[in-house]
């Protein structure tokens, strides 16, 4: 079983600070009595649930367990994805639909096309332990592959090495 961390999102730390800086200022507000206590109630209310939704609902931490992922969230149940379900594991694609592609993601699609995206600290060794757990799935992430053969030019070498040695004796 290896846990995998959550790279910090700065979007959602900016987000998150905004809504504090806007909390901050309704409490002035009311306390200066510009503001009456049921607007109040109402702002305070929807930004507790912001805090709750970005705070508890979003995976924290990552486990590869087996031959399952484990997605690790504060208030929802945990999600577990099959990974002898997963076909590919790649960086993010670039869709009409998002906005800005997240250059730090990994995305993971199953059988049926499903899509998985995941933020792990340490992408090497997320790639990593999920390739090791599903030897089948099909790994396109550039850091892995690009460290993977530079692995493999090293053992080319020194098999050829070892070759001429062989016939040399």
């Amino acid at each position: 079983m290896k846990e995998f961390k959550v790279k910090p999102n700065l979007a959602v730390g900016i987000w998150l600070g905004a809504l504090t800086l806007v909390w901050i200022y309704d409490i002035v507000m009311f306390v200066l009595k510009s503001l009456d206590q049921q607007s109040f109630i109402i702002v305070s209310i929807f930004l507790a649930a912001m805090y709750l939704y970005f705070l508890g609902c979003r995976p924290y931490k990552y486990i590869v367990d087996g031959k399952t992922l484990i997605f690790k969230r504060r208030l929802l149940p945990q999600k577990e994805v099959d990974l002898m379900s997963c076909e590919v594991i790649c960086d993010p694609v670039s869709r009409m639909a998002d906005l800005v592609t997240r250059p730090h993601a990994i995305e993971l699609y199953t059988d049926l096309k499903k899509r998985y995206s995941t933020f792990p600290k340490d992408r090497y060794e997320f790639v990593d332990a999920i390739c090791e757990s599903n030897k089948r799935i099909h790994c396109t992430v550039a850091d892995y592959t690009d460290q993977h053969r530079k692995i493999e030019k090293k053992e080319r070498r020194e098999n050829r090495r070892r070759r001429k040695i062989n016939k040399r004796s």
